[in-house]
Protein backbone atom coordinates (compact mmCIF):
# COMPACT_ATOMS: atom_id res chain seq x y z
CA UNK A 1 0.00 0.00 0.00
CA UNK A 2 1.39 3.43 -0.94
CA UNK A 3 1.73 6.42 1.36
CA UNK A 4 -1.30 8.05 -0.21
CA UNK A 5 -3.63 5.09 0.25
CA UNK A 6 -2.24 4.47 3.75
CA UNK A 7 -3.23 7.96 4.85
CA UNK A 8 -6.74 7.51 3.51
CA UNK A 9 -7.18 4.40 5.64
CA UNK A 10 -5.58 6.01 8.70
CA UNK A 11 -7.79 9.10 8.40
CA UNK A 12 -10.90 6.97 8.08
CA UNK A 13 -9.99 4.73 11.01
CA UNK A 14 -9.40 7.80 13.14
CA UNK A 15 -12.88 9.01 12.12
CA UNK A 16 -11.55 12.24 10.64
CA UNK A 17 -14.10 14.53 8.98
CA UNK A 18 -12.82 16.98 6.43
CA UNK A 19 -9.50 17.12 4.57
CA UNK A 20 -7.09 14.26 5.24
CA UNK A 21 -4.29 15.51 7.55
CA UNK A 22 -0.69 15.61 6.45
CA UNK A 23 1.48 12.71 7.51
CA UNK A 24 4.31 13.48 9.92
CA UNK A 25 7.85 13.44 8.60
CA UNK A 26 9.95 15.58 6.30
CA UNK A 27 8.83 13.91 3.05
CA UNK A 28 5.15 13.72 3.93
CA UNK A 29 4.36 17.06 5.54
CA UNK A 30 2.42 18.01 2.44
CA UNK A 31 -0.81 16.15 1.71
CA UNK A 32 -0.39 14.08 -1.49
CA UNK A 33 -2.06 15.87 -4.42
CA UNK A 34 -4.47 12.98 -4.98
CA UNK A 35 -5.80 13.42 -1.41
CA UNK A 36 -6.32 17.18 -1.43
CA UNK A 37 -9.94 16.79 -2.51
CA UNK A 38 -10.74 13.80 -0.29
CA UNK A 39 -12.94 14.26 2.78
CA UNK A 40 -16.47 14.99 3.96
CA UNK A 41 -18.27 18.32 4.08
CA UNK A 42 -21.30 17.80 6.31
CA UNK A 43 -24.52 19.03 4.71
CA UNK A 44 -27.23 18.28 7.24
CA UNK A 45 -30.68 18.75 5.75
CA UNK A 46 -29.45 18.52 2.16
CA UNK A 47 -31.84 16.82 -0.25
CA UNK A 48 -30.55 13.94 -2.35
CA UNK A 49 -31.48 14.00 -6.06
CA UNK A 50 -34.43 11.60 -6.18
CA UNK A 51 -34.51 11.61 -10.00
CA UNK A 52 -31.00 10.19 -10.17
CA UNK A 53 -30.78 7.26 -12.66
CA UNK A 54 -28.95 4.21 -11.32
CA UNK A 55 -28.74 0.47 -12.03
CA UNK A 56 -29.64 -2.10 -9.36
CA UNK A 57 -28.10 -5.50 -8.65
CA UNK A 58 -30.50 -7.13 -11.12
CA UNK A 59 -29.37 -4.87 -13.94
CA UNK A 60 -32.60 -2.84 -13.95
CA UNK A 61 -32.67 0.93 -14.33
CA UNK A 62 -34.08 2.65 -11.23
CA UNK A 63 -34.29 6.14 -9.85
CA UNK A 64 -33.03 6.89 -6.37
CA UNK A 65 -36.47 8.11 -5.33
CA UNK A 66 -37.96 4.66 -6.05
CA UNK A 67 -35.87 3.21 -3.22
CA UNK A 68 -37.35 5.59 -0.64
CA UNK A 69 -40.91 5.00 0.53
CA UNK A 70 -41.43 8.23 2.49
CA UNK A 71 -42.07 6.24 5.69
CA UNK A 72 -38.80 4.60 6.71
CA UNK A 73 -35.39 6.18 7.32
CA UNK A 74 -32.48 5.15 5.12
CA UNK A 75 -28.88 4.14 5.80
CA UNK A 76 -26.66 5.24 2.91
CA UNK A 77 -23.09 4.14 2.17
CA UNK A 78 -20.83 5.10 -0.73
CA UNK A 79 -17.84 3.07 -1.86
CA UNK A 80 -17.01 0.53 -4.52
CA UNK A 81 -17.26 -3.23 -4.69
CA UNK A 82 -13.72 -3.98 -5.92
CA UNK A 83 -12.21 -2.16 -2.93
CA UNK A 84 -9.87 -4.58 -1.17
CA UNK A 85 -9.85 -2.96 2.25
CA UNK A 86 -11.80 0.06 3.47
CA UNK A 87 -15.17 -0.41 1.71
CA UNK A 88 -15.52 -3.97 2.94
CA UNK A 89 -14.85 -2.83 6.49
CA UNK A 90 -17.49 -0.10 6.23
CA UNK A 91 -20.10 -2.51 4.86
CA UNK A 92 -19.39 -5.21 7.46
CA UNK A 93 -19.39 -2.61 10.24
CA UNK A 94 -22.69 -1.21 8.99
CA UNK A 95 -24.32 -4.66 8.80
CA UNK A 96 -23.01 -5.59 12.24
CA UNK A 97 -24.32 -2.40 13.84
CA UNK A 98 -27.71 -2.66 12.11
CA UNK A 99 -28.10 -6.25 13.28
CA UNK A 100 -27.54 -5.14 16.87
CA UNK A 101 -29.94 -2.19 16.75
CA UNK A 102 -32.92 -4.51 17.19
CA UNK A 103 -34.61 -2.85 14.21
CA UNK A 104 -35.77 -4.85 11.21
CA UNK A 105 -34.48 -4.28 7.67
CA UNK A 106 -37.38 -3.42 5.41
CA UNK A 107 -39.84 -2.99 8.25
CA UNK A 108 -38.14 -0.24 10.28
CA UNK A 109 -35.56 1.12 7.85
CA UNK A 110 -34.14 0.74 4.35
CA UNK A 111 -30.53 0.87 3.19
CA UNK A 112 -28.82 1.96 -0.01
CA UNK A 113 -25.23 1.39 -1.15
CA UNK A 114 -24.02 3.15 -4.28
CA UNK A 115 -20.77 2.37 -6.06
CA UNK A 116 -18.61 5.39 -6.89
CA UNK A 117 -16.99 3.48 -9.76
CA UNK A 118 -18.76 3.86 -13.13
CA UNK A 119 -17.04 0.72 -14.42
CA UNK A 120 -18.57 -1.67 -11.89
CA UNK A 121 -21.33 -4.08 -12.87
CA UNK A 122 -24.66 -5.26 -11.39
CA UNK A 123 -23.05 -8.67 -10.81
CA UNK A 124 -20.55 -7.12 -8.40
CA UNK A 125 -23.40 -5.27 -6.69
CA UNK A 126 -25.34 -8.55 -6.29
CA UNK A 127 -22.34 -10.28 -4.70
CA UNK A 128 -21.89 -7.43 -2.23
CA UNK A 129 -25.60 -7.46 -1.44
CA UNK A 130 -25.59 -11.17 -0.59
CA UNK A 131 -22.64 -10.73 1.74
CA UNK A 132 -23.97 -7.66 3.55
CA UNK A 133 -27.54 -8.89 4.05
CA UNK A 134 -26.72 -12.47 5.06
CA UNK A 135 -27.09 -11.67 8.77
CA UNK A 136 -29.97 -9.21 8.39
CA UNK A 137 -32.45 -10.69 5.93
CA UNK A 138 -34.51 -13.86 6.24
CA UNK A 139 -36.06 -13.59 2.77
CA UNK A 140 -35.26 -12.26 -0.69
CA UNK A 141 -37.81 -9.46 -0.29
CA UNK A 142 -36.21 -8.37 2.96
CA UNK A 143 -32.73 -8.46 1.40
CA UNK A 144 -34.03 -6.25 -1.41
CA UNK A 145 -34.68 -3.54 1.19
CA UNK A 146 -30.91 -2.96 1.13
CA UNK A 147 -30.33 -1.88 -2.47
CA UNK A 148 -26.88 -2.19 -4.00
CA UNK A 149 -26.43 0.03 -7.04
CA UNK A 150 -23.99 0.99 -9.75
CA UNK A 151 -24.04 4.44 -11.37
CA UNK A 152 -23.77 3.58 -15.05
CA UNK A 153 -22.12 6.99 -15.54
CA UNK A 154 -19.79 8.96 -13.30
CA UNK A 155 -22.06 12.01 -13.38
CA UNK A 156 -24.77 10.03 -11.60
CA UNK A 157 -22.78 9.09 -8.52
CA UNK A 158 -21.12 12.50 -8.41
CA UNK A 159 -24.55 14.03 -7.86
CA UNK A 160 -25.15 11.76 -4.86
CA UNK A 161 -21.66 12.41 -3.48
CA UNK A 162 -22.00 16.17 -3.90
CA UNK A 163 -25.38 16.16 -2.14
CA UNK A 164 -23.95 14.53 1.01
CA UNK A 165 -20.55 16.28 0.80
CA UNK A 166 -18.60 13.07 0.09
CA UNK A 167 -15.37 14.05 -1.69
CA UNK A 168 -13.35 11.26 -3.29
CA UNK A 169 -10.62 10.94 -5.91
CA UNK A 170 -9.08 8.33 -8.19
CA UNK A 171 -5.49 7.41 -7.30
CA UNK A 172 -3.81 6.42 -10.57
CA UNK A 173 -0.76 5.07 -8.77
CA UNK A 174 -2.68 2.46 -6.76
CA UNK A 175 -5.58 2.15 -9.21
CA UNK A 176 -7.96 2.72 -6.30
CA UNK A 177 -10.41 5.36 -5.16
CA UNK A 178 -9.34 7.47 -2.19
CA UNK A 179 -12.26 8.26 0.11
CA UNK A 180 -13.31 8.50 3.74
CA UNK A 181 -15.15 5.85 5.77
CA UNK A 182 -18.56 7.27 6.55
CA UNK A 183 -22.17 6.19 6.98
CA UNK A 184 -25.07 8.54 6.27
CA UNK A 185 -28.53 8.41 7.85
CA UNK A 186 -31.30 9.91 5.70
CA UNK A 187 -34.87 10.87 6.44
CA UNK A 188 -37.62 8.91 4.65
CA UNK A 189 -37.76 11.78 2.14
CA UNK A 190 -34.04 11.53 1.34
CA UNK A 191 -32.61 14.41 3.36
CA UNK A 192 -29.30 14.08 5.22
CA UNK A 193 -29.92 13.60 8.94
CA UNK A 194 -26.70 12.22 10.50
CA UNK A 195 -23.09 11.34 9.70
CA UNK A 196 -21.16 8.52 11.38
CA UNK A 197 -17.44 8.02 10.71
CA UNK A 198 -15.15 5.01 10.83
CA UNK A 199 -15.79 1.30 10.32
CA UNK A 200 -17.33 0.40 13.69
CA UNK A 201 -20.63 2.04 14.61
CA UNK A 202 -22.37 2.05 18.01
CA UNK A 203 -25.71 0.21 17.64
CA UNK A 204 -27.48 2.43 20.18
CA UNK A 205 -26.42 5.61 18.41
CA UNK A 206 -27.40 4.22 15.02
CA UNK A 207 -30.80 3.14 16.36
CA UNK A 208 -31.47 6.56 17.88
CA UNK A 209 -30.37 8.24 14.65
CA UNK A 210 -32.84 6.14 12.65
CA UNK A 211 -35.66 6.84 15.10
CA UNK A 212 -34.81 10.54 15.03
CA UNK A 213 -34.63 10.65 11.22
CA UNK A 214 -38.07 9.03 11.02
CA UNK A 215 -39.46 11.50 13.58
CA UNK A 216 -40.46 8.67 15.90
CA UNK A 217 -42.35 6.65 13.27
CA UNK A 218 -40.10 3.65 13.93
CA UNK A 219 -38.81 2.21 17.19
CA UNK A 220 -40.52 1.94 20.55
CA UNK A 221 -41.96 4.40 23.05
CA UNK A 222 -38.74 3.99 25.04
CA UNK A 223 -36.74 5.19 22.03
CA UNK A 224 -38.85 8.34 21.88
CA UNK A 225 -38.35 8.93 25.61
CA UNK A 226 -34.59 8.46 25.20
CA UNK A 227 -34.51 11.07 22.44
CA UNK A 228 -35.95 13.62 24.89
CA UNK A 229 -33.05 12.92 27.25
CA UNK A 230 -30.27 12.31 24.73
CA UNK A 231 -28.92 14.64 22.07
CA UNK A 232 -26.41 13.98 19.29
CA UNK A 233 -23.04 15.51 20.20
CA UNK A 234 -21.18 16.55 16.99
CA UNK A 235 -17.88 16.59 18.86
CA UNK A 236 -18.03 12.94 19.95
CA UNK A 237 -20.36 11.69 17.16
CA UNK A 238 -22.48 10.02 19.83
CA UNK A 239 -25.79 10.53 21.57
CA UNK A 240 -25.14 11.91 25.05
CA UNK A 241 -27.35 12.70 28.03
CA UNK A 242 -28.96 16.09 27.59
CA UNK A 243 -28.61 17.87 30.95
CA UNK A 244 -31.44 20.32 30.34
CA UNK A 245 -33.91 17.52 29.73
CA UNK A 246 -32.62 15.68 32.76
CA UNK A 247 -33.06 18.75 34.96
CA UNK A 248 -36.55 19.33 33.62
CA UNK A 249 -37.41 15.72 34.31
CA UNK A 250 -35.97 16.05 37.82
CA UNK A 251 -37.96 19.23 38.43
CA UNK A 252 -41.13 17.47 37.34
CA UNK A 253 -40.47 14.62 39.77
CA UNK A 254 -39.91 17.12 42.61
CA UNK A 255 -43.14 18.92 41.71
CA UNK A 256 -45.11 15.67 41.64
CA UNK A 257 -43.61 14.65 44.97
CA UNK A 258 -44.57 17.96 46.60
CA UNK A 259 -48.04 17.84 45.08
CA UNK A 260 -48.53 14.33 46.48
CA UNK A 261 -47.33 15.41 49.93
CA UNK A 262 -49.61 18.47 50.00
CA UNK A 263 -52.54 16.36 48.84
CA UNK A 264 -51.95 13.86 51.65
CA UNK A 265 -51.73 16.62 54.28
CA UNK A 266 -54.87 18.28 52.92
CA UNK A 267 -56.86 15.05 53.13
CA UNK A 268 -55.68 14.48 56.70
CA UNK A 269 -56.74 18.00 57.65
CA UNK A 270 -60.18 17.47 56.17
CA UNK A 271 -60.62 14.20 58.07
CA UNK A 272 -59.45 15.91 61.25
CA UNK A 273 -61.98 18.74 60.78
CA UNK A 274 -64.88 16.31 60.50
CA UNK A 275 -63.95 14.44 63.66
CA UNK A 276 -66.33 15.01 66.72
Amino acid sequence: MTLASSWVVVAAMLQVSGPVPAAPGSAADVVPPQLEDVGVDERLGAQLPLDLPLVNSEGKNVQLGELLDGQRPVVLTLGYYKCKSLCGLVLSGTARALQRTGLSLGQDYRAVTVSISPSETPRLAAEAQRGATASLATSASQAAAWAFLVPGAETAVRRVADAVGFRYAWDAETQQFAHAAVLFVLTPQGKVSRYFYGVDFAPRDLRLALVEAAEGKVGTTLDKVLLTCFRFDPATRKYALFLDAWLKGGSLLVFLGLAGLLGTLWRRELRGGRAP
